[in-house]
């Protein structure tokens, strides 16, 4: 049994409906799907677990998954924390919101890290950036 963890945006974006495809795709009997958004607190974002499942479901109709929503403030943290907490065999984000996060981050500290690097680094499982 694998656990694949897919960070979306909400409300949905195409790149989130890239990821959960993706993850979904990735899935079997028996294996988690973990789909996963972090409310970043700078934003103010303000969404419950039950929002995203239906966000999700309207997209996909019912799906086998677990919905978390975290709150944090660096997204990058709070994926490997959630990845960490779940035991997750595969971390899959999208590629577009690693452009954001660079150009977010290098706003608030002046510098361009690398998302998929700085998830690798915390990430003990296989990454995958949807395209």
């Amino acid at each position: 049994m694998t656990t694949t963890l897919v960070s979306v945006r909400y409300p949905l974006t195409d790149d989130s409906h890239r990821t959960i495809s993706r993850g979904l795709d990735h899935t079997a009997d028996g294996d988690s799907l973990i789909v996963l958004h972090v409310a970043l607190l700078q934003n103010g974002d303000s969404i419950t677990r039950e929002e995203l499942r239906a966000a999700v479901e309207a997209a996909f109709g019912e799906i086998p998954a677990h919905y978390v929503v975290r709150q944090g403030y660096v997204l990058e943290e709070a994926i490997v924390d959630e990845a960490a907490r779940q035991t997750a065999d595969r971390v899959m984000v999208g590629k577009t919101k690693r452009g954001r996060i660079r150009r977010r981050i290098g706003q608030l500290f002046g510098l361009y890290p690398d998302l998929e690097a700085e998830l690798a680094k915390g990430l003990s499982t296989t990454l995958e950036v949807v395209d």
